[in-house]
């Protein structure tokens, strides 16, 4: 097997995405070390090796091959890199452009898990740039299921696509899917937890809350949002988990003056990073049970 293929990166993309240990994948097969070693691309395995892998894996051989070979694409490499740049920073006409030149071949020899990458990134253009809710829904439900089994594991894009399916139904399945991500999320060791995902899928629960009138639960979502958040320097989310803090003390008469306090301080802080349509939310969400945070 040619190890210029690059094959390790690959398998070991699979095994997370379908919440296989290196011990559950290698039993029976080959010694973990072994599995190591291939996924650190040091060795390459051998064919009845990788046969075995992927049929364990649930991959045709040539899916693998495919993917390890579109990582020698420089065409592909440079959009995909240019794609989660523009979605970093919420450019969606950027990501649209690249979208568009994405064809439909390429697009079917990906990984199911790469695929919903960019299943991703369209329902969010879909709905900013076209405010299309029904497109983006159905697509990003249909992308959840294409590697979604059970509610024990949970990989990166599936909780992302789980938050976009939150924002646009906040319905029983829907609520409970985010509740169960988080609480996977939650349990993990702070060298395998996804952070990002961490972030919007609280931020998702604690709108959830807000829109539900649920006061208690939205301080607590809140609270615990805005640590995760200034942990891991996100400051976008911050205006709103400290607004959200503040609301829910003041609402639930805790101690109104403090509540309005952090309310301010949110709205200020807005500013500061030069939030104004966060800002603008926030002056709304105040507005609608008749706060004067003037």
């Amino acid at each position: 097997m040619d190890i210029e293929f690059k094959l390790g990166p690959i398998i070991k993309r699979i095994r997370e995405d379908k919440g296989y240990s290196r011990a559950e994948l290698c039993d029976g097969i080959c010694h973990i070390n072994t599995i190591i070693n291939i996924e650190k691309n040091t060795t390459s395995p051998s064919f009845e090796i990788l046969r075995m892998i992927a049929g364990r894996l649930g991959e045709s051989i040539d899916v693998i091959i495919r993917n390890a070979d579109l990582k020698k694409n420089a065409f592909y490499v440079q959009q995909r890199t240019k794609l989660e740049k523009y979605a970093e920073v919420h450019d969606l006409d950027g990501c649209e452009s690249v979208l568009s030149l994405i064809d439909a071949d390429l697009y079917k020899q990906l990984l199911p898990s790469e695929q919903q990458f960019f299943d991703r990134v369209r329902v969010v253009v879909l709905l900013g740039n076209y405010q299309d809710v029904n497109t983006a829904y159905t697509l990003a439900k249909k992308s959840l299921y294409k590697t979604f089994k059970k509610d024990q594991y949970f990989t990166r894009e599936e909780c992302l696509l789980i938050n976009l399916l939150l924002s646009m139904k906040q319905s029983k399945d829907n609520i409970e899917l985010a509740k169960s991500a988080l609480k996977w999320i939650r349990k993990q060791d702070s060298y395998t937890q996804d952070t990002y995902a961490y972030v919007l899928l609280i931020n998702g629960l604690t709108m959830l809350s807000y829109l539900q009138e649920e006061w208690f639960e939205l301080l607590d979502y809140a609270t615990e949002g805005e640590k995760v958040a200034v942990e891991l320097d996100k400051s976008r989310f911050i205006p709103n988990f400290i607004f959200m803090q503040g609301l829910a003390t003041y609402q639930l008469m805790i101690d109104t003056n403090y509540g309005l306090s952090k309310m301010k301080h949110a709205l200020d802080y807005a500013l500061l990073i030069r939030q104004l349509g966060n800002f603008q939310d926030l002056n709304e969400y105040a507005q609608k049970y008749g706060i004067d945070l003037t």
